[in-house]
């Protein structure tokens, strides 16, 4: 969805291990127009929660959801310019209901793009999936002619958007703690996320690496795994390079100060 825009998405909730439509009807819960709309304690139905961490103590926003085919778990999410006015990419959940009770939740993204229409306090220029997507040229399926779709998915795109700033908190020292929402040095994320990306598909790929045959020919469609971890390998120590380096200058200049003497005042680094 883009920033400050209303409209509605819709899901299909599934297992995630076998990928079978979720019932919803085991649970009590019915095709509805607004199967979020009660908020007793006794309340059956799907609920949306929204933060933009997952270890954030507060919610970030909520949004209504309706049950548009309770059978195969299909959702309709509802949301508004509140619910949009800030860029990002957020965790959320779908929340099963009955009673009351919580039976089970279902996990996504929830991918907010920026836009100029919105706050520019509230975009922080972060990096998005399309940006992304241009930069590795898979913007059209029917471009990618040997695939027929796209190489990646959008979640894995938002997945891996995580995962590098993650990488950055997690190395010391730790200074500049940074989300996906503000993370500054766009050039060298985007790099680090198409590293990353490709990375993932040579996992894929290998894992599936078996030749077959159709029709006479004998068809080799993973065998370019080796390829795609070349290309992760080499830009991914880019970035791990970038940001030791980029650490210790924040570091540096983080610990600069003016140090009293017994003869007079002088200027020194400390860590």
């Amino acid at each position: 969805m883009d920033q400050v825009t209303v409209g509605t998405v819709q899901l299909q909730m599934r297992n995630m291990v076998t990928g079978a439509p979720i019932d919803l009807t085991t649970y009590g819960i019915y095709d509805s127009s607004s199967a979020s709309s009660s908020s007793g304690a006794l309340f059956t139905g799907i609920r949306a929660v929204v933060k933009e961490l997952p270890d954030d103590h507060a919610v970030w926003t909520t949004l209504d959801v309706n049950v548009i085919d309770a059978i195969s778990g299909q959702v309709e999410l509802v949301y508004t310019d509140q619910n949009t006015r800030r860029a990002g990419i957020f965790t959320a959940e779908l929340q099963v209901l009955e009673e009351g009770e919580r039976r089970r939740v279902y996990p996504f993204f929830m991918i907010v793009n920026p836009s100029l229409s919105g706050d520019a306090g509230q975009s922080n220029q972060m990096l998005s999936v399309a940006e992304i997507r241009m930069t590795m040229r898979d913007t059209d399926p029917e471009g990618n002619f040997l695939l027929d779709e796209l190489d990646f998915k959008t979640n894995e795109i938002a997945l891996m958007i995580r995962r590098c700033v993650d990488y950055w908190n997690e190395q010391p020292p730790p200074v500049a703690y940074y989300k996906p929402t503000n993370f500054p040095f766009r050039y060298h994320l985007s790099l680090a996320v198409v590293a990353e990306l490709h990375r993932m598909v040579a996992i894929h790929k290998m894992r599936n690496d078996l030749d077959y045959q159709a029709g006479g020919l004998t068809v080799k469609d993973t065998i370019n795994w080796q390829t795609y971890r070349q290309i992760g390998d080499t830009l991914w120590a880019g970035w791990v390079a970038w940001v030791k380096a980029k650490k210790y200058e924040l570091n540096i200049a983080g610990g600069y100060a003016q140090l009293g003497s017994g003869y007079g005042y002088g200027y020194g680094y400390y860590g």
